[in-house]
């Protein structure tokens, strides 16, 4: 008699093999897509800066946050459809190169104490470095790092109420702590991201996985610069 309560499934290494080029498929789109995400922030940082947007954006930032925020959620709700999934995720982080330019051309010419745009570079290369690092650890080890979302969400918005009571004390100090643990937080959800893109791939769509990756750097990049500027205020 045939047992339909414990069914036994066998795969054939064709099989195996389609799966395993499906999943590298995913993969390798959903880091394409990050690359054009990081392109297209790039240059919506460089416009900004070299035309007036950058203080349009500075002299109004009820509207470079809705703009952010608006745009983001749009390219998340767009992601499972073929035809917007690209073109939105492109607009989204173009804007928010237009939205944390005000604070690169303040660091780029001086107007916070102690930095100029070799802090900026520095940034970079060590946010890129721990972004690599990370990933590839992720990609080597195997390991699963789901588990350690709740927590990392719960810390997060733990750190943004402490940064909203910041904004009024205005403490450097605490702006420095806060941007350090704000460090360990983003790059944690590079380890949770990368692990559920590994090991979930096709249940979210390419482009919100490399959406997601996208802010983990992009933030994880703020932060490590706000460590390099010593949480100093302007001049």
């Amino acid at each position: 008699m045939e047992n339909f309560a414990n069914p036994v499934y066998s795969f054939t290494p064709e099989a195996l093999t389609l799966v395993g080029e499906a999943r590298l498929a995913y993969i390798r789109k959903v880091y394409s897509y990050f690359a054009i995400a990081v392109a297209s922030a790039i240059a919506g940082t460089l416009i900004a800066m070299n035309t007036g947007l950058a203080f349009s954006f500075a002299n109004a930032p009820i509207i470079g946050i809705a703009a952010f925020f608006g745009s983001i959620w749009f390219a998340s709700r767009s992601a499972n459809n073929p035809s917007r999934a690209v073109p939105t995720l492109s607009v989204a982080t173009f804007v928010s190169g237009l939205f944390v330019a005000p604070m690169l051309y303040a660091i780029a010419h001086g107007y916070i104490r102690g930095t100029s745009t070799g802090t900026i570079y520095d940034a970079l290369l060590l946010s890129g470095s721990i972004f690599g690092g990370l990933t590839l650890y992720t990609f080597v080890s195997k390991k699963d790092f789901s588990y350690l979302g709740a927590s990392l969400t719960i810390g997060l918005f733990m750190l943004i109420g402490i940064m909203v009571i910041n904004f009024f004390v205005q403490s450097t100090t605490l702006d420095l702590g806060l941007s350090i643990v704000g460090v360990i937080i983003f790059s944690g959800f590079i380890l949770v991201d990368t692990s559920r893109i590994l090991r979930r791939a096709h249940e979210v769509p390419p482009t919100l996985a490399a959406l997601s990756l996208y802010l983990d750097f992009l933030n994880l990049f703020l932060m490590l610069l706000t460590v390099m500027s010593g949480g100093r205020g302007r001049k």
